[in-house]
């Protein structure tokens, strides 16, 4: 007997789906092969596909890496503010300043 699952969304959810079915009812199910975007793919590329993360992942961590730099230079732009507050800080605190 063979089955055809499709999906129109993404392809690396449909093989995540079917690998954890196939995992919990193993002598039941075997993949024998697969498509994706139009090119036939092995079921070790079908099991390949299901460990590569979701798309959603993936956005997740391409805003992840956009969004570090700008948080680092503002991090490093506080920074100096910061440290010349603690300077006079102390120096108050120690009576530098005094006449």
């Amino acid at each position: 007997m063979t089955s055809i699952a499709y999906t129109e969304g993404d392809p690396v959810a449909l093989a995540k789906a079917i690998s954890k079915y196939i995992s919990e009812n193993e002598e039941a199910f075997k993949v024998k092969g697969g498509v994706v975007d139009g090119k036939t793919v092995t079921a070790k590329e079908v099991a390949a596909l299901a460990t590569l993360p979701s798309r959603e992942e993936i956005f997740a961590k391409l805003l992840f890496m956009i969004n570090a730099p700008a948080q680092r230079l503002v991090t490093v732009m506080n920074a100096v503010g910061r440290d010349v507050a603690v300077v006079i800080s102390q120096g108050v605190e120690k009576q530098k300043f005094a006449q």
